[in-house]
């Protein structure tokens, strides 16, 4: 089977929202380096987040689950439960295992590199066990639960030189040169890679993750100058980008501040673009793109000052949970706009499904829940995306745990009002509304296709339709175990690895 199973490639661009990109529509030219890729794929117009921040967002994709289940969030950033990650299935099924990241909260110090024969973090120069801005966030933030960092003379070593790396790039060559620290140290090492993989009779599964359309912009002065004028740019050093002082009203920001402020966005996406092409032009070269299913997604999107929000951690509006998800499969077989509702963490089903199959073809599939390699399919909450499977009926995001917590919040910003920000949140989204229910009992309802900016709740004139979002989300919270329960108690009767749907009696 490993030598006619496909390359498996997943480009995860962080922060990225889908409507930020021309081929989703968007009015500015964006990434056409992605709407050219996007021709000869599968683009889901509807792809929902399950979460809406990093360390959630990529354990759902990693595990085919949803945040409650799986249990990765602010508290315990750690991927160290006892199911079976997307990695780790590929390394059982022969494949050699590549994955890139330049989050520090995906790397070796939070199990993300599970699964992973090689496994580089982009923000170290020598890598390292021990990931000091992790450490950081402890010490600020009192409440994680895991293991500390590994310590020792050699990790203490290696954790200087970062810093010191870090402080000479960024204080000494930076302003004079035009040195790329961030996607291009990613291309740099990926581009290797695949001369590597171009001679390996193993298939590869490789994961690449890009930074740039986080907080805070800093484009390359190519993409700067594309987006803003003379002027903007001049305005574009001075311009706001820290969330907490927008919210809290320590930073005004008036319209023309916003837009300078959402061109900056739009040209680290541009950047991103170019370098997805790049890696896209040494995979034609290689000879490994048609033997590939390449994937493009985001963790989660971005408020860009829409309903007074910045950044991503505070509500579960569109900007944050509508992602882009691109898929081109080997041959180009399937390609063209899917309009039903995904999720990102199907994306673990649909590779299982199409990796099974090819078993199957060979003549060493198995049947039933448990595949190849005795791995148990009843761990998805969700199905193959389409032409694979069938679209939702119904997308769920959970908002579990504030990065950072309100209590930091708080004493760095007295004078505002942080409580109304102190609660969970959960969102049932269909093709054509959004229901919304606080842990403070607040709800919401919005008909995001005739309403997509979301200014009108309309929970309390559309009485039937929030009741009826309602009683399901309660279905579907009372199927979810716990997180950490034993692996034979994880399957709920909404949940044993089948598409769920909405009951019939829930419109839209």
């Amino acid at each position: 089977m490993a030598s006619r199973a496909p390359n498996v490639i997943l480009i995860m661009v962080d922060t990225l929202r889908a409507d930020r990109l021309s081929c989703y529509g968007y009015r500015r030219l964006t990434s056409p380096r992605l709407d050219a890729f996007a021709d000869e794929s599968v683009l889901y117009a509807a792809a929902i987040s399950p979460g809406v921040w990093t360390p959630p967002s990529h354990a759902s994709i990693f595990t085919g689950t949803y945040p409650s289940r799986h249990g990765v969030d602010r508290t315990h950033p750690y991927l160290d439960g006892s199911f079976t990650v997307l990695p780790e299935y590929m390394q059982r099924h022969g494949y050699r295992t590549f994955g890139i990241s330049s989050s520090f909260w995906i790397d070796t110090a939070t199990r993300f590199d599970r699964g992973f024969d090689v496994f580089r973090q982009s923000w170290q120069l020598l890598q390292t066990g021990s990931n000091p801005p992790l450490e950081r966030q402890r010490r600020r933030a009192p409440g994680y639960r895991g293991p500390s960092a590994p310590r020792g003379l050699g990790e203490e070593l290696r954790s200087a030189a970062n810093r010191v790396d870090v402080a000479f790039w960024r204080r000494c060559c930076q302003p004079i040169m035009a040195v790329d620290k961030g996607a291009g140290r990613v291309n740099r090492v990926v581009r290797r890679w695949i001369r590597q993989w171009a001679t390996m009779d193993e298939p590869v599964f490789a994961y690449i993750h890009y930074m740039e359309p986080h907080l805070p912009y800093r484009p390359p002065a190519w993409s700067r100058h594309r987006h803003l004028g003379v002027r903007a740019e001049a305005r574009a050093r001075t311009v706001n980008q820290h969330a907490p002082k927008f919210i809290s009203g320590r930073a005004r920001m008036g319209a023309e501040e916003l837009d300078i402020l959402g061109q900056l966005y739009d040209a680290e996406v541009s950047y991103t673009d170019d370098c997805i092409g790049e890696l896209l032009d040494s995979l034609r070269t290689s000879r490994l793109l048609e033997r590939s299913i390449v994937i493009v997604t985001s963790d989660h999107g971005e408020n860009l000052g829409e309903h007074g929000l910045m950044d991503h951690m505070f509500s579960v509006h569109e900007p944050v949970v509508h992602v882009p998800l691109i898929i081109r499969y080997p041959g180009r077989a399937y390609r063209g706009v899917e309009g039903g509702l995904v999720q990102t963490h199907d994306i673990f089903p649909t590779v299982v499904a199409i990796l099974e199959d090819a078993g199957t073809r060979l003549g060493n599939g198995q049947n039933g829940h448990h595949g190849p390699n005795g791995f148990d399919r009843s761990q998805f909450q969700g199905g193959p995306l389409p032409p694979f499977g069938v679209p939702r009926d119904f997308a769920i995001t959970e908002l579990n745990d504030i990065q950072p917590p309100i209590s930091t919040l708080t004493s760095r910003y007295p004078y505002f009002d942080w409580t109304p920000f102190d609660r969970r949140l959960r969102a049932v989204r269909t093709l054509t509304h959004k229901y919304v229910r606080a842990s403070t009992g607040a709800e919401e309802l919005y008909a995001v296709v005739k309403d997509p900016g979301e200014f009108r709740n309309i929970a309390a004139t559309e009485r039937t339709r929030t009741a009826q979002l309602r009683a399901w989300l309660d279905t579907w919270e009372a199927g979810i175990p716990r997180a950490g329960a034993r692996a034979e108690d994880r399957t709920g009767a909404t949940t044993r690895g089948r598409r769920p749907h909405a009951p019939s009696d829930i419109p839209g």
